[in-house]
Formats: structure tokens, sequence, C-alpha cells
């Protein structure tokens, strides 16, 4: 970014707006994970007590309310920051950390990593929105793909919702979703014998994975090397990744001929939400590239674990299975899964810092070819958007078909579905809006799609029916420095948090307000609804009472994950709350 345009992008009223959604959700997000010791949240607002680098006492002031859905915190209008002599809007992130950290107990270390985090989010969503600040079609007339990709509002609860550590901006205005151009993965060809891969059911070999012109130049790339192309597996590298990552760091790999440069791979792909998926704009049926990138977003590192790379196309393999033998009730359909059918995971003989899970991809199915007559497809993350009206992307839907009764519907068709994976077979699913979408008719709820099944299912064999699937373990070290990565567990505690946690408060408790906002329900009503459908579908399966009961979505309290907290603490197997449960209340 040349300095012109970085003087207009910090002069800009976006710059201000991230910074005010930055201080905004980061006070939300502590308030409510109770990190700020001795400050209560009243009906006369809040006062944070602070200080200043050289001692002198100033003051943090807002108005916030505890609302119905779970206790979330939401502030209302400004934050004011009050010293001795005046007031002001709170829109510098670095000072309010630094000057709450005296009510935070929070490593020092971890804490300045934090602020680097929120400072990286703040001028990289101004950025997005400035890049796309004179985009005048209303994004609810694009088709799926499109929506993905031009998605501006990230993670709605997490304060580092885009920090991208490892972009820089002008990485950012190349490949971050909202501003990118389609883009050319680099294609590599990579030995067998330094790979850890696995094929699903449905793809009998890595062929399969490549259109012919790019197999064809596969082909001749590792003949030209004077090799067979039968002992080299296809491998996507991002382009960034190429630059960043790979040509600097595996040159050794490339002279020996364990990977061989391909070129570019044919046809464009644009990436969607999580940067590092790229859907083929060419072929909207064509797989989908999830691909490893050196890159921090929100709490979680983009590379992609080896075993988490062989294990994917065997979950979604087990999933599907799961799904065929379940009996769908009425008026429930059974959701479509976007399989992950390959992996393949390039380990070095000798890896250095940097290198595990950096050279991977996963190919997914596309939602395009699952959808039948009539359907449309739309991110579940799309339902809170606001077009380019000042209206949500859903407020045709809802003056069309009534705000209660398409709510329930939603419910129905969507959300009970992965409920009913949990109650049936004891597998809980990650099920947070990024991971759903819906397919709907006419903006009517019809059927959920679910993906993102590699590192995102937890399950217990002794509620399991059936056989369990056959998992490559993580390593010991991945273990030690990532244990809330795991998939087997005996606490149906457990179980029942990790679907709830995701489906309920990152996802459900988000469209609550906006259906408030513009359509006049309130929030009380919208979990009443929500536990009105939960409690017909139990009624009506009197069979499944002991799983209502194991896995009760009415208990008084839910585990909600910190993930605000966690990124200035020691990371530790599940650092979460128990927060009130709106179903409950309701029922």
């Amino acid at each position: 970014m040349n300095t012109t345009d970085y003087q207009c992008l910090i002069q800009s009223p976006h710059y201000r707006q991230a910074a005010r959604r930055v201080v905004r959700q980061l006070l939300e997000a502590l308030l409510f994970e109770d990190c700020l010791r001795d400050v209560l949240v009243t009906s006369d607002g809040v006062e944070l007590p602070a200080m200043t680098a050289d001692g002198t006492p100033v003051s943090y002031r807002c108005t916030a309310r505890r609302t119905a859905s779970f206790g979330r915190i939401r502030i209302d209008g400004p934050v004011l920051r009050c010293d001795a002599s005046a007031q002001s809007e709170a829109d510098d992130v670095a000072m309010l950390l630094s000057e709450l950290a005296g009510l935070l107990d929070a490593d020092p270390v971890r804490l300045q990593q934090f602020g680097l985090e929120l400072l990286s989010t703040q001028i990289k969503d101004a950025q997005s929105h400035h890049a796309n600040g004179h985009a005048g079609r209303p994004l609810r007339e694009a088709g799926y793909d499109a929506i993905e990709a031009r998605l501006t509002g990230a993670h709605p609860y997490h304060p580092g919702y885009k920090s991208r550590m490892g972009f820089t901006l002008a990485d950012n205005r190349r490949y971050a979703p909202e501003c990118a151009a389609p883009l050319h993965p680099v294609l590599l060809a990579a030995h067998r014998s330094h790979c850890r891969w696995n094929l699903g059911n449905a793809e009998a070999s890595p062929e399969n994975l490549l259109p012919s012109p790019a197999r064809a130049a596969f082909e001749a790339a590792v003949r030209e090397r004077g090799a067979d192309p039968a002992d080299y597996l296809p491998l996507p590298v991002h382009p960034w990744q190429w630059d960043e990552v790979i040509a600097p760091g595996y040159h050794g790999a490339f002279a020996r001929g364990e990977l061989i440069v391909v070129g570019e791979l044919p046809g464009r792909y644009l990436p969607q939400q999580s940067i590092r998926t790229l859907a083929n704009v060419d072929q909207p049926d064509a797989l989908s590239l999830k691909l490893a990138m050196n890159l921090v977003n929100t709490s979680t590192s983009r590379v992609l674990a080896p075993h988490t790379v062989c294990n994917a196309a065997v979950l979604s393999d087990w999933l599907a299975s799961l799904v065929a033998r379940t009996e769908w009730p009425t008026p429930m359909a059974a959701p479509v899964l976007l399989r992950e059918v390959a992996g393949v995971s390039h380990v070095p003989a000798a890896p250095v810092q940097g290198q595990y899970g950096a050279l991977s991809c996963i190919w997914r199915e596309s939602i395009n070819g699952h959808l039948a007559s009539g359907e449309a497809a739309i991110p579940m993350t799309a339902l809170t958007h606001i077009d380019v009206d000042g209206l949500p992307l859903i407020d045709l839907w809802i003056r069309r078909h009534g705000v209660r009764s398409w709510l329930q519907r939603l419910v129905e068709r969507a959300w009970l579905p992965v409920l009913h994976l949990l109650w049936e077979h004891g597998t809980a699913l990650e099920s947070h809006a990024q991971n759903m979408l819906l397919l709907h008719v006419d903006g009517l709820p019809q059927r959920v799609a679910l993906k993102d099944f590699h590192d995102g299912v937890r399950f217990s064999r002794q509620w399991l029916s059936g056989t369990a699937p056959q998992l490559t373990p993580p390593p010991a070290e991945h273990a030690r420095v990532n244990p809330n990565s795991f998939i087997e567990t005996d606490d149906a505690g457990e179980l029942r948090d990790f679907t709830c946690d995701a489906l309920f408060f990152v996802n459900l408790a988000e469209l609550a307000p906006l259906l408030t906002a513009y359509y006049q329900l309130e929030e009380t009503e919208f979990w009443t609804i929500v536990a009105g459908v939960i409690r017909s579908h139990q009624r009506a399966h009197p069979h499944l009472a002991e799983s209502f009961r194991r896995f009760d979505c009415f208990a008084p309290t839910m585990s909600i994950e910190l993930l605000a907290s966690r990124r200035f603490m020691p990371e530790i197997r599940l650092r979460t709350r128990q927060a009130p449960n709106p179903l409950a209340e309701a029922a």
C-alpha cells in the first residue's frame, strides 16, 4: 500500500468505524467473560477505573445491558474515555487495552500480542470496508459464492475478528475475500513418500482431483524431471503461502525432487469467508480448495495439521453414513454434507519452525452440486448482514413469510438436524454460522448444509450407534500446544456444549437482536419460539428421552468458550464460563 492510499485510509470514516467496533466488541467480550475485576453491569451503565502509563487515573464509561441471549453484553452508544478535565470517545484500541491492563489477570507477553491482534483487526477491517465503500449493488442479488466472499461482518463476538496476523495491508487488499479479485493457486507435485494423504470413498484416485488440462500439465512437469507421475500427488498452494513460506523455505525439497513446480492451477478461484478456502469461479460445481496458510485469524492458526488432513475424508464419509442411516422425521430434512473428499499434506524429513502443516490441501464439495430445483443457498452468516441499502439481506424474506413463521421454519429445517445428530448418535458438530449454509426457496428455509469436519467434530463411542471412524491421532506435540483440539470425549457436557455454544451462542444469538431491531421481535419471544420448536420435537420422539436428558438443551446454564480471554491467558483444554441458558428461561 502506498503512502497516499494509507493516509487516505486512516483519514476515512471507515477507520473510525472500525475503531468503534473493535472497542465495542472488546469491552462486550471482557464484560461477558468476567475478565474485569470488580466491574458490574448495572442499569446506570458501566464505569471502568483505569490507569495511564504514568499512573494518572482515568475511566471508561458506556451504557451496557445484559440481554436475554445467554446474558450477552450489548453496549449501546459510544464508549467514553474520561480524565480529570475532559471526556472523549474511546477510539484508541491500544490505549484502551493498556489502561485496562490492571483490571485483567493476563499474561503480559500474551496481552501485548493480543493488543497487536486488535490493532491489526482495526486497520484491516477499515481497509476492507474502504475498498468496498462504493459498492452499489445489494449483496442479496448476488449468487452464493459471491455472497460468501463479499460478506464484511466477520466474527460478531470475537474482538480480533479480522486480525489476519501475517498479512500486510497489501496482502489484505489482494487476498482478503471482501476485496480480492479471483486468483490462481500454485500447483505442485509432491512425492508420495514425503506426504500424508487420504482419499474419500467417492474419489478413486488422485487424478480425480485435477481437471484434465491441469492433470496433463502435472504429468508433463513430473516427466520433465525424469520421474514417474504415479509417484506424485497434486498439491495446490495459496499464492500468498507460496511467496511467504514455500518458495523461501522449501527450496531444498524442490532441489531434491521431493516437490516439483507445475505452474498456476487453471481456472479462477475466489477466496471465501475463511480466506484460505477458494471456490472455482469458472466451474461452480468443481471442488473447493482449503489451503494451509501461516496466518492467525481470530483465535486460530490457519495451517492444516497433517493428522487433520488425513482425517478429513474419513470423518466426512463416516458422517455421511450416519446421515444416510438416520431416520429424519418430518418436518426435518436430512442435512447436506459438503464432504471433504481428499487431503494431502507434505511432511518435510527435517521440518523447521513454521513448516508444520504449512503445505497441505483439503478438497471439499461445492454446494452448487447439491441444490434441488428451485433451491438457492446462502451462508448462514449472511442472515445478519446489513446490505448497502441499510436493510437486512433477509428483509424481503421476512416481509414475505412473516418473522415468527420464518424463524420457526429456520429452526425446524436448519437447527434441529444438528441437534438430532447429537441426540441420535452422540455426535457433536461445531455449527457456528460460518460452517452452515441455508438452502431456501424464495427465502423460505428448506434444508441445511454443513461443512468443515476435519477438526469440527466430537463424539463418544459409548453413545455412538455403529462403529467409530478410524482416525489418525495427533502427535504429542500438537496435543501439548493445542489442548482444545480433540475429537473423542466421554463427557456428555462437552458434547452438548460443543454443539450448543456454536449453534446458539455464536449463531442464533446474533440473529435475535437483528430481528428485534428491524422487526420488533423481542429476544425473549425469539427464544420462546426456538424452545417451542425443540420441545415439540422432543414430545414427538419419546424414545429419545434419555438422550434428551443426557444432552440437555434446557439446562439452567451452558458452558461458553471464552474467545477473548483465551488470547491473553495460558492455553488450556477448555477455557469456558457458565452462562444462563435462554432456552431454559423460555421453557
